[in-house]
């Protein structure tokens, strides 16, 4: 039984939505900090707290008695997770962890890219803390999110194909996530100031091409290029970000990241028996495109 009882969560996004449904099922006492007083959409059991997400007074007051702090901030919150993390040791919270799932921002060839500076920052603040002793951490790499792949690759028919499309990359869905951090909560040592990396299913680009063809209407028209030269394509997007860090430019940096061979985007091992994550299967994949197209919603990564 895991020593960590009461859990605070902050952000309740797509991420944070399944996150919450994960430690409620499996027994947490669990509050949500909101900046609003009115969250949809959250059990009856979970307590909501109001509060000013900059200032640390406020935060230090919600948090005591809390075991552990978990956020799940977007992106524009990401900065803000060093008062998270000085309200956490004031009030005397055992572990934080931070919102930096993804799949590279602990690689070092890869943390001085756009999409990974303010966590790497982050990364770095947390673990001063923690060598100072105040605060416990779990940094949690999990690959690209599944349902990002998929409804991305649904919304997506001109598809630029890098290093042939056969580049393994780790992937994790929002609910895996969930279970990834419950397990990380049901053992506290081996989990304790480090940095876990798992994953569902390993994809290509390929394989997700293929599904989406599989389940796409038959009068979809498909725009499919091969990257010649896989370096200058890549180093083009870099730049591009580094320059003008806009959506397109950072979605198509972090393809490239991804689906290029350029850095070790595939986790082998993996750290999923101390979290207790099991693999799917790529019929599990093909159930996800069934039910995405299917459902008539098209969202992209």
């Amino acid at each position: 039984m895991s020593p960590f009882k009461n859990i605070t969560l902050v952000g309740k996004g797509s991420l944070g939505s399944a996150v919450l449904v994960a430690l409620v099922d499996a027994g947490f006492t669990v509050q949500l900090l909101s900046r609003s007083n009115t969250v949809s959409n959250v059990p009856s059991t979970i307590k909501v707290v109001q509060v000013d997400y900059t200032s640390l007074a406020d935060l230090t007051t919600s948090l005591r008695g809390q075991d552990v702090l978990i956020s799940t901030v977007g992106a524009a919150g990401i900065p803000g997770q060093k008062v998270l993390i000085d309200a956490a040791i004031q009030a005397g919270v055992k572990r934080f962890i931070p919102s930096d799932f993804g799949s590279l921002t602990t690689d070092p060839a890869a943390q001085h890219l756009p999409p990974h500076i303010t966590m790497v920052e982050i990364q770095n603040y947390l673990k001063a803390k923690a060598d100072a002793g105040l605060i416990e951490y779990t940094i949690l790499s999990i690959g690209a999110f599944t349902e990002f792949l998929v409804h991305g690759s649904k919304a997506n028919t001109n598809v630029q194909l890098w290093a042939g499309g056969n580049q393994k990359f780790s992937s994790t869905s929002l609910s895996g996530i969930g279970k990834v951090i419950v397990g990380t909560l049901n053992n506290p040592e081996g989990t304790k100031n480090r940095n876990i990396r798992v994953h569902e299913i390993a994809v290509t680009q390929a394989l997700l091409l293929r599904l989406a063809k599989k389940y796409a209407p038959p009068e979809t028209e498909w725009n499919i290029t091969d990257i010649v030269d896989v370096e200058a394509e890549y180093k083009e997007g870099e730049e591009a970000a580094a320059s003008e860090p806009t959506i397109p430019n950072m979605i198509r940096l972090l393809t490239g990241m991804l689906m290029s061979g350029k850095y070790q985007a595939f986790y082998e091992p993996t750290d999923n028996d101390l979290v207790g994550l099991k693999l799917r299967s790529e019929e599990d994949l093909d159930a996800m495109f069934k039910q995405a197209y299917g459902d008539g919603n098209v969202a992209t990564a």
